[in-house]
């Protein structure tokens, strides 16, 4: 006896997309997915013989301080097809309450996002290299070091609202792989990435399906 259709389903239609295709260009990363709206599933399959990369988000960089103040940004994955400079938000370095600095305790990692910040947080914005639409990253400029830090926060590199396709670059060394021949991604609840998605193969011609739905 088949299920009975929830109210949902006589209401909406869940329409199934598909971004499948090939790697056009060996050694190079490509834009998968740009950003979009939430997504209900996502399954990336690596149908080629050779292993597959992806990226997930815009560019990387960590943050150093000096004496409480954020000093410095190294940044650690360049990003690639950015047409409009991305915007920085350092997120957390701080502990106690309403931001308060105190001591941070031995087990904390670095960079977490999810800690307060101190009541004067830092920013900062991205030095782009290149021309549109294929800039990326060069360098962060720090436009205000901020005070209080316990221990460094968490840099977080969003795209300008204007330009959805900018995206971290993946590599063969970079990124989640996919092995060869059935390697997969899948994500699949009530809430899905909407980050950007690269993806990069050695070999031009190698194939992966991709399909969601919204």
């Amino acid at each position: 006896m088949a299920a009975l259709v929830g109210i949902r389903g006589q209401n909406f239609k869940d329409r199934l997309y598909d971004a499948s295709g090939t790697i056009t260009t060996g050694g190079t990363a490509q834009l998968l997915l740009p950003v979009a709206q939430v997504r209900s599933s996502l399954l990336i399959l690596n149908l080629s013989s050779g292993n597959l990369f992806l990226e997930f988000g815009s560019g990387r960089a960590t943050a150093a301080l000096t004496n409480g103040t954020v000093s410095s940004c190294s940044v650690t994955n360049a990003g690639f097809g950015f047409s409009i400079a991305p915007t920085i938000k350092f997120m957390g370095g701080a502990f106690g309450p309403m931001g308060n600095p105190v001591a941070a305790p031995a087990y904390t990692l670095t960079g977490l996002p999810d800690w307060t910040c101190p009541n004067s947080p830092a920013s900062a914005h991205c030095v782009m290299t290149g021309s549109a639409p294929n800039m990326t990253i060069s360098s962060i400029v720090i436009d205000n070091p901020g005070s209080g830090y316990a221990y460094p926060p968490y840099v977080l590199i969003s795209n300008h609202h204007n330009d959805p396709f900018g995206c971290a670059v993946p590599s063969a060394t970079v990124g989640m792989e996919l092995i060869a021949s059935g390697g997969n991604y899948t994500a699949n609840g009530s809430v899905c990435t909407t980050d950007q998605i690269g993806i990069f193969g050695a070999t031009t011609g190698q194939q992966f399906m991709c399909k969601f739905t919204l």
